[in-house]
């Protein structure tokens, strides 16, 4: 426990607390105050007990701006963010002046090359997932008629990026659509009739606005028959998608998204991610249902830094973290550097996929309830072998020995270990 009387670091957060679009950020946070409490039950930083101290932003990106600029005036040790990155950019000078490090939470500026030495990003790249979600529709799915619909600022970069990733694998763009064409007495209208004529649509936005883009195209196109092949088209998106919130229903079967495989939404047989997912549960009084991860890991590697420097921020603070090496916390490995401010992996990325209705589960999920499952054949590095992490290999493939070449994918015991023949996903 944390020695009574110390004064407690404050880390300063900014996040959307109120309104429709609360829920999107939720996750984050709840992952952020699981990670206070371990961190205080374990001596706090220097024997300083650490607390959040969180503004709301209302999900504008303007007043996001505007209250980390009012933060930086009093220099504070470091800023969580979640939120859209372009937010960050008219602060660059000003995180340059006072060194302030700033880990941005569901934003993306590694793809839109806008990282800054003070930034450190915990979501996965858009650029890292497009190319992963782009050989997935090309090469697996066959698919010719794409079509990307996406919400918020970062999507028309995010369309750039895809379009980029599809003609990398041999495929090509039909039409993309963001806000800019949104109507403002139909909305998105033209853009969802012309998804629902498409082979393929890749859905982009924050949580709550990409489950909702992934509910209305789902809507607008024909019923079909799951387990046979279907009229509507096939469903992709970015791991935001991952996230529930706003009450919304869950993607069809066979819908896909991006992420690593220790994503613990489902990853309970892998150890570290069991014992975070128990540790949740156990604070929170219900499971996960988003990216807690993200908000834990972004906490915990904060605190571990904090503790390197007896608590002081700027650029002794920014040094520590990029000190962090293979940290195990909740999910995949931690390594930062100089020259490497990404938290995820480029290398071991996959898609989840919604499972059909006869489709069997693995042993810990509940039946009905249409869980995402890793979707085996995309965590693979030449469409064969797996590139799970050797530490986590035994979990998913138990004969596998030290020393030998990855296993085939279809050998998983877990998750979906489908070929591509397979007709939902």
């Amino acid at each position: 426990m944390t020695s009574t009387g110390e004064p407690a670091i404050a880390l300063q957060v900014v996040a959307t607390t109120s309104g429709d679009e609360a829920d999107q950020d939720r996750s984050y946070l709840d992952g952020m105050q699981l990670a206070v409490a371990d961190v205080n039950a374990a001596g706090g930083v220097t024997g300083r007990p650490i607390v959040l101290e969180i503004q709301d932003d209302n999900a504008n990106m303007s007043t996001a701006t505007e209250v980390m600029r009012g933060l930086l005036d009093h220099r504070p040790a470091a800023i969580l963010y979640v939120g859209p990155g372009p937010a960050l950019t008219p602060l660059r000078t000003r995180f340059d002046q006072t060194r302030t490090p700033v880990l941005l939470l569901e934003g993306d500026l590694y793809s839109g090359r806008g990282l800054f030495p003070e930034l450190f990003q915990t979501t996965v790249p858009w650029e890292w997932q497009a190319h992963v979600v782009a050989r997935y529709i090309v090469r697996d799915r066959k698919a010719r008629d794409i079509v990307f619909i996406g919400q918020g600022p970062e999507a028309p970069a995010a369309s750039r990026t895809l379009a980029a990733a599809l003609a990398y694998w041999g495929g090509q763009m039909a039409a993309s659509f963001d806000d800019r064409a949104r109507d403002p007495a139909t909305g998105l209208t033209t853009a969802l009739n012309r998804a629902t004529k498409a082979d393929w649509v890749v859905s982009f936005g924050p949580p709550v606005g990409s489950l909702d883009l992934v509910n209305a195209i789902e809507e607008a196109a024909p019923i079909g028959d799951v387990t046979k092949i279907r009229p509507k088209p096939g469903v992709s998106g970015p791991a935001s998608l991952l996230v529930s919130g706003g009450g919304l229903a869950q993607p069809e079967p066979g819908t896909t998204a991006c992420y690593t495989y220790t994503w613990g939404g489902w990853a309970q047989p892998i150890p570290r991610v069991g014992l975070f997912r128990t540790r949740f549960a156990a604070i929170t009084g219900r499971g996960l249902n988003g990216l807690e991860q993200e908000g834990y890991d972004a906490v915990r590697v904060l605190a571990r830094a904090l503790g390197k420097t007896d608590g002081a921020g700027g650029a002794k603070l920014v040094s520590a973290l990029e000190a962090t090496q293979a940290l195990a916390l909740s999910g995949f490995p931690v390594d930062l550097g100089p020259d490497d401010h990404m938290f995820p992996p480029r290398d071991e990325l996959g898609l989840f996929a919604v499972a059909g209705p006869q489709e069997r589960l693995d042993p810990w999920e509940v039946p009905g309830s249409e869980p995402w499952r890793p979707l085996m054949r995309t965590f693979t590095y030449d469409g064969t072998r797996t590139n799970v992490l050797d530490m986590d290999r035994k979990v998913f493939f138990p004969f596998w020995r030290k020393d030998q070449p990855g296993p085939e994918y279809w050998r998983s015991r877990y998750g979906i270990a489908t070929r591509p023949s397979d007709r939902l996903h």
